[in-house]
């Protein structure tokens, strides 16, 4: 199940950015117990908001999730983020963010983090 939606995400992401040099930060994961997708966002609405505040733009991080009939029993949900680049991506990260990251985030989402799959796509053009 794992290399299908791998090999789904990354047909996807081929075909939408194919023309750009962009890079796409993509995370898919099952949320906590207790966490609902609406908690979840809204903490990703928290690093948006240091993003755009920074010049990074709005939305950096988009959070989706496979449909209510979808018979996945983990991976449902996905989140991802895009860059002009590489070194957009490392220029961002200030200490503002790095802080959020490393001392709300992380504590708060350890297990999923431990368990969810991470991948870096670059455009091949």
């Amino acid at each position: 199940m794992k290399k299908l939606i791998l090999l789904l995400v990354f047909s996807i992401s081929t075909l939408a950015f194919s023309q750009s040099k962009e890079r796409i930060s993509l995370h898919v994961f099952d949320l906590p117990t207790g966490i609902t997708i609406e908690e979840f966002q809204n903490d990703l609405d928290r690093a948006n908001k240091i993003y755009e505040k920074n010049g990074f733009g709005a939305n950096k991080y988009k959070v989706y999730q496979v449909s209510s009939d979808d018979e996945a029993k983990e991976h449902r949900y996905m989140w991802l983020s895009t860059w002009a680049n590489d070194e957009e991506y490392n220029n961002a990260h200030s200490e503002e963010i790095d802080d959020f990251w490393e001392n709300y985030f992380t504590k708060k989402y350890e297990k999923m983090l431990d368990d969810h799959i991470y991948r870096k796509f670059f455009s091949v053009k």
